[in-house]
């Protein structure tokens, strides 16, 4: 298998983010606002995406020991094909999500994360804060989390980049090539 991390639309990664966030609901549920003018990334393996998520900006409000941040950028509909989920796929889409709000100048990233998948944003430098709620259009309990970085590298890079080079946040999946793609300017 090689995974492929590269920059996608809207419609390439809707089919995903809907089968992982909103099974058994419209389509149109796991549509967010704004996606038409926010960054995609997804995780190829072949033509099929197995990973996806959107940032975009919009502020931090704040909460406990994280103060308001008004340039902060939103993690959103993060998703991993369910039988790819914890083979690292989510860790590698994860990373790339960070270093398109990092390199787009956001001094931290944040997002409502499912309480479930804590533990996966925790062991990738994230921190749960304020209460916990449940989501109207779910039903699930969430909490906010957030991380805030220095400096990342340029995204989309301007040459394909091994997960594995010392200045790429990735780390290698184990038996499997991962490669980060862009499309020919």
């Amino acid at each position: 298998m090689t995974l492929v991390m590269r920059p996608a639309t809207i419609d390439e990664i809707l089919p995903l983010r809907h089968a992982v966030l909103r099974p058994g609901k419209p389509v149109s549920a796991a549509m967010f606002a704004g996606d038409e003018l926010s960054e995609h990334v997804a995780a190829w393996d072949g033509g099929e995406v197995v990973g996806c998520a959107t940032v975009f900006p919009d502020p931090w409000p704040g909460a406990e020991a994280a103060p308001a941040e008004p340039a902060a950028w939103r993690l959103r509909g993060m998703a991993v094909e369910p039988s790819r989920q914890g083979s690292g796929i989510g860790r590698q889409v994860l990373a790339a999500a960070v270093q398109v709000a990092a390199a787009a100048g956001a001094p931290l990233i944040w997002a409502n994360a499912r309480v479930s998948a804590l533990p996966f944003y925790e062991a990738n430098g994230w921190a749960a804060v304020g209460e916990e709620w449940d989501t109207p259009d779910t039903g699930l309990p969430h909490r906010k989390i957030v991380t805030a970085f220095a400096q990342a590298p340029a995204w989309p890079p301007s040459r394909p980049v091994d997960c594995c080079e010392a200045s790429s946040p990735a780390t290698a999946l184990t038996g499997e090539e991962v490669t980060r793609g862009w499309p020919d300017p």
